[in-house]
């Protein structure tokens, strides 16, 4: 069985104090937790496309993304790569094998423990949803995402909407939102199509995902 793990990071460990340490551990545990709920499929074709490894951090994504790179004798990133990134919580960077997640963005800080651990599975989820997602669309899935995107749930298509995202990224995110969401309910012991999930994107789900109970 795959087995999903942290990425090593030195750099970040370096200084920490207890309580950072200690916080920083409870996050990599969500997350591992959060790895442990896909389903054994999902785990073996992550580890494949290399999105198996994360990696917590507490600076913006795009900083961090392009600093590994640089260190991993990769492309390093745009400055307006960066940028996007950095207004990210969590990102998959396919040449570094890894999820990123930045545990001190502003829209984790002051979540009580529970909406906490909720928020830093269903980043994670989403993510992983979108390795998936690279992985099995097919390239008319991706040249649908538009029409595709208007049979999703209004907040979700909004949401894609107004992020600016490139229009070829349109089904990948749409996704891999739909997979944390899918996730979230199989976690609470609810399988079965949502009744807000339409069935062409249901059948889309099922045939990127798998994800069908």
């Amino acid at each position: 069985m795959p087995v999903g793990r942290r990425a090593s990071c030195p750099r970040e460990v370096r200084g920490v104090s207890p309580d950072t340490a200690a916080s920083r551990e409870r996050n990599e545990q969500t997350v591992g937790s959060a790895w442990l709920t896909l389903p054994a499929e999902h785990r073996a074709l992550l580890q494949t496309v290399g999105a198996d490894q994360w990696r917590i951090v507490n600076e913006p994504l795009g900083t961090v993304a392009s600093e590994l790179l640089r260190s991993a004798g990769s492309h390093t990133l745009s400055k307006a790569e960066q940028a996007s990134l950095n207004d990210a919580v969590g990102v998959w960077v396919p040449s570094l094998r890894a999820v990123l997640i930045n545990e001190a963005h502003q829209a984790i800080a002051g979540l009580d423990t529970s909406s906490r651990e909720a928020f830093l599975a269903r980043i994670a989820w989403h993510e992983w949803g979108h390795a998936l997602s690279v992985a099995r669309c097919s390239p008319d899935d991706i040249a649908d995402g538009a029409r595709l995107l208007d049979l999703a749930p209004a907040g979700i298509s909004a949401s894609i909407r107004t992020a600016n995202y490139r229009r070829s990224q349109y089904t990948h995110e749409l996704i891999a939102e739909i997979y944390a969401l899918l996730m979230a309910r199989r976690l609470r012991g609810v399988y079965g199509q949502p009744p807000w999930l339409h069935s062409e994107l249901q059948q889309l789900i099922v045939r990127t995902t798998n994800l069908s109970d």
